[in-house]
């Protein structure tokens, strides 16, 4: 960064060496770091007419909310001071890179500028930097980058930065998983689980059919070995969309858990050299690939297998909605095909009431063929 040639109100005025325009650099109160807008012209008086308009309208009088502010100061507060400590802090840090990094690209600053194209483009440019292992691109993060954006601009109108925040589109969630292992597949994953880690967080994940990060998150002392439970959210842990549920421990998971427990010098029930385990991506994929299966099967692939191999095998919906920690009519959409009663009851009554009605039909189409009478009598 070169020097600065003229600064108004905080804000300073920057001629850099990669391109002759100026641009605008600026610090967040209370912070070191530097954010910088170019003002798209060269012109020198042209660019401080920019610079002093930009400094006027970040400022905002203390009596109401602005009717703009800037996008990246609304992402790192929510950032900073909703996320901090949650479980899913990792992947909003993410997002907030993601649209740091787009917003920077398109020169975009203000929440006025979020226009339902420039939303348009950051779903083009999003798919085009991340794809699914199957090389074809996913919803599932730019539906999670949306949502916290949505959710930052949402947390500025209460926190009285901004008085309305924006329209901002939502594209089509993607669909339910469908691959999920077979017990010969699940046979040679164990096989290949050579770290102890690793083994213990695919037989939790199958036992519990918990997400991931729950199964990582388990500290002991939410383990009940004589009480045969396990309580996966901490007490005063915020209750979620993403609930987290208490599973009953069964006979073949006793054994595991109370070896586990006993073993921990973290206080977690999933360790690697007497540290917690954030997450086993690498090994499990290694793992995966010496059991021969395909890149699409990752750690969540675990959760739903073991959700659609109880369904398959009679376990009762409602059940199965308990361990998961869904809704009963979200896990009737995706695990109903599977179960072993998948409307029994409804198809046996439909072939009680409506199975005969066609049989004269039939009857007489038969013998109009075979040249006989159509004479049908009644049953």
């Amino acid at each position: 960064m070169s020097d600065r040639i003229f600064e108004y109100q905080s804000h300073w005025l920057v001629r850099r060496t990669d391109t002759p325009n100026y641009h605008i650099y600026w610090c967040k109160p209370g912070t070191r770091r530097v954010r910088r807008k170019s003002t798209n012209t060269a012109d020198f008086e042209r660019a401080k007419e920019c610079l002093i308009e930009f400094a006027e309208k970040r400022k905002r009088p203390s009596d109401q909310p602005p009717d703009d502010a800037l996008i990246l100061d609304g992402l790192n507060d929510y950032v900073e001071l909703d996320m901090a400590g949650r479980a899913s802090e990792s992947r909003a840090r993410s997002s907030l890179r993601m649209w740091s990094k787009f917003l920077s690209l398109c020169d975009v600053c203000f929440t006025s500028e979020l226009t339902l194209d420039i939303q348009n483009e950051f779903v083009e440019w999003r798919r085009e930097t991340m794809k699914s292992p199957r090389g074809e691109p996913s919803n599932a993060a730019i539906l999670r980058d949306i949502a916290v954006l949505s959710a930052a601009l949402n947390r500025m109108v209460v926190r009285r930065k901004l008085a309305v925040a924006p329209f901002i589109q939502r594209i089509s969630p993607p669909p339910p998983r469908d691959r999920f292992l077979s017990i010969d597949e699940l046979n040679r994953l164990f096989a290949a689980c050579e770290e102890p880690h690793l083994l213990l967080f695919v037989q939790l994940a199958l036992h519990t059919v918990q997400r991931p990060s729950a199964i990582f998150r388990l500290r002991t002392d939410r383990v009940f070995l004589e009480r045969r439970r396990i309580e996966f959210r901490a007490p005063g842990e915020a209750v979620t969309n993403k609930r987290k549920a208490t599973v009953r421990i069964g006979d073949a998971l006793y054994g595991i858990l109370r070896q586990a427990v006993e073993r921990s010098r973290s206080g977690f029930v999933v360790e690697y050299q007497g540290q917690a385990v954030r997450g086993v991506r690498r090994s499990f994929r290694a793992a995966c690939k010496r059991a021969g299966l395909g890149d699409e099967v990752v750690p969540y692939t675990l959760r739903h297998t073991g959700a659609t191999l109880l369904a398959a095998n009679g376990v009762p919906l409602w059940q199965v909605s308990g361990m998961l920690g869904h809704s009963l009519q979200r896990t009737t959409e995706i695990y109903a095909k599977h179960s072993s009663e998948f409307m029994q009851h409804a198809t046996e009554m439909a072939d009680k009431l409506f199975g005969g009605l066609g049989e004269c039909s039939s009857a007489r189409q038969t013998r109009a063929k075979l040249g006989e009478s159509e004479t049908c009598q009644a049953a």
